[in-house]
């Protein structure tokens, strides 16, 4: 059973993994600040989508 974690947990299976990983946190840490800046910028926007109006009088 040991010798099939062995193929799985290589030099190069294991930097591989990593890249992935480091890439994967930098993309969700990346979004999440994009989305945290976008919602302090609309923070004292009125705008509202014509879809989301009440249609007017």
């Amino acid at each position: 059973m040991a010798s099939t974690f062995n193929f799985y947990f290589n030099r190069r299976n294991l930097a591989v993994f990593s890249l992935l990983t480091l890439g994967g946190s930098y993309f969700v840490l990346k979004s999440r600040t994009l989305a945290a800046k976008r919602r302090q910028r609309l923070e004292g926007d009125f705008h509202v989508d014509a879809s989301r109006s009440g249609g007017g009088i």
